[in-house]
């Protein structure tokens, strides 16, 4: 179990997305299974503390879309900026061994990105939101501090599967950034060795290692 562990640890950095797996699933079942083990401590809970913990599950729920809101727009930006990069780079780099490797690396993180908005747009996906509506009063009158501890569960378990895919999409962004940037310093390398190469100091270098090399096979 632990290799496993483990394992999923090392894959989770370049595949963050492997963390979603299943997971609004076994949430999901975790917000209404509240009668659970793991559940227990929430009824030795005072009710003010409830009612406020419940309060703050709420706004922690809006700062988190609001969040999201900013998330996608920066990473829209992103996508547009490596998109038209990619394709410059593409057509105005001159051919070198390297260029397919650079144009593998812009890809990537155009597909690490992609992921990265696709996860950030499916936390706008609508979650059940625990503590509101008619319904929720009607039983609270009946068991107000067993439907209080029940609405506080539930909003957590959301609340945590939201948080979850922001950090993914977080992941997947900075992955994406790690690949531009390899790409970038790949490039400086092939730019800064053509123009070396090409100038009359090296074009010298040269020529004089083929006049020795030319001398070696001779002797």
């Amino acid at each position: 179990m632990k290799i496993i562990e483990n394992l999923k640890g090392i894959l989770s950095v370049p595949f963050p997305f492997i963390y979603l797996y299943g997971l609004e699933k076994r949430k999901l079942s975790d917000a209404t299974n509240y009668m659970s083990e793991e559940h227990a401590f929430f009824y030795e809970l005072d009710k003010a503390i409830v009612d406020s913990r419940l309060k703050e599950e709420h706004s922690r729920s809006k700062q988190i879309d609001d969040k999201t809101s900013k998330f996608n727009l920066g990473l829209s930006l992103c996508l547009t900026i490596i998109g038209v990069a990619a394709t410059t780079i593409a057509k105005l780099l001159p051919d070198h061994e390297l260029k397919p490797i650079i144009i593998a690396f812009l890809s990537i993180s155009s597909l690490y990105m992609l992921i990265g908005g696709l996860v950030s747009l499916s936390a706008f996906k609508l979650m059940p939101t625990y503590g509101y509506g008619s319904r929720y009063e009607y039983l609270k009158a009946s068991n107000e501090r067993v439907e209080g501890i029940k609405a506080l569960i539930g909003q957590e378990n959301v609340n945590l599967i939201k948080q979850v895919r922001n950090e993914v999409a977080y992941q997947c962004l900075r992955n994406g950034f790690v690949m531009l940037f390899i790409a970038l310093a790949i490039i400086s390398y092939t730019s800064v060795l053509s123009a070396y190469l090409g100038s009359p100091k090296a074009m010298s270098l040269v020529s004089y290692l083929k006049c020795l090399a030319g001398e070696y096979v001779q002797f």
